[in-house]
């Protein structure tokens, strides 16, 4: 049986884990967005380097565990929360365009129509996938994939990859089963927030103030976090009611 002390402890290093990583990548995201109007190489160089160290860390600590999650029933769940994923995403395409661009409604409109939604999903996954490293990373390569087919990029594969690496060191190194889901759901959706606009900027040159990124960037992360607690009792039912 587990000391509780421990779990305790352990639960207090994810919480400030998660918003050491929420209080970084907002910050690259902050200086990302300030010197782009002055020095667009470098913020495109932090873009790309950012990016691609949390790929880096995420395979690093899921490496010894990822071979766990090639089992037919991990797998087959993983891809289909992928397009899950996918189709939930880009549903707002057919959101009437009044929602985007009416305040107050259009202010939380990503927040609640995307980010919200994500972390459901994601947390649901989770739990279904019984906690098992290695499923995000299983279920980011169906979404990349049918991203790439729709808008073919690839200088937006660290982006991909960053969320699912994000999600997986809070999956992999949690041990309390519901802060983990929910911490790693959330992580996935800060990565989601924080690399996104920077690789709208990078790639389209979609520009908004700093202050005003650095804002959105954390509402939607924190409709996320909602997203992941709901995602719980999704997947704690669906569980129960799945009869393999």
């Amino acid at each position: 049986m587990d000391d509780p002390s421990n779990m305790n402890k352990n639960q207090s290093s994810m919480i400030v884990l998660f918003f050491l990583a929420l209080a970084v990548l907002l910050a690259l995201l902050y200086l990302d967005f300030y010197l782009y109007g002055t020095n667009k190489l470098l913020s495109e160089k932090i873009t790309i380097t950012e990016s691609l160290l949390v790929v880096g860390l995420g395979a690093f600590v899921v490496r010894k565990q990822l071979r766990g999650a090639f089992r037919p029933k991990i797998i087959a769940l993983s891809v289909t929360f992928g397009v899950l994923l996918y189709a939930a995403q880009w549903a707002i395409a057919y959101v009437p365009a009044f929602v985007w661009y009416t305040p107050p409604i259009s202010y939380f409109a990503t927040a609640i129509l995307v980010y919200l939604p994500q972390g459901l999903i994601v947390s649901a996954l989770i739990v279904l996938t019984d906690f098992t490293p290695g499923s995000i990373f299983l279920m980011i390569v169906p979404f990349y994939v049918i991203s790439m087919i729709a808008f073919f990029n690839p200088i937006w594969t660290p982006f991909y990859f960053a969320m699912a690496s994000m999600a997986e060191v809070f999956l992999t190194v949690g041990r309390d089963g519901k802060l983990s889901a929910i911490l790693s759901s959330s992580a996935f959706s800060l990565a989601d927030a924080a690399f996104a606009s920077q690789f709208m900027l990078f790639n389209f040159g979609v520009y908004q103030p700093p202050q005003v990124q650095l804002l959105s960037a954390l509402v939607d992360v924190v409709f996320s976090v909602i997203g992941a607690a709901l995602g719980i009792g999704v997947g704690m039912k669906a569980k129960q009611a799945w009869r393999p």
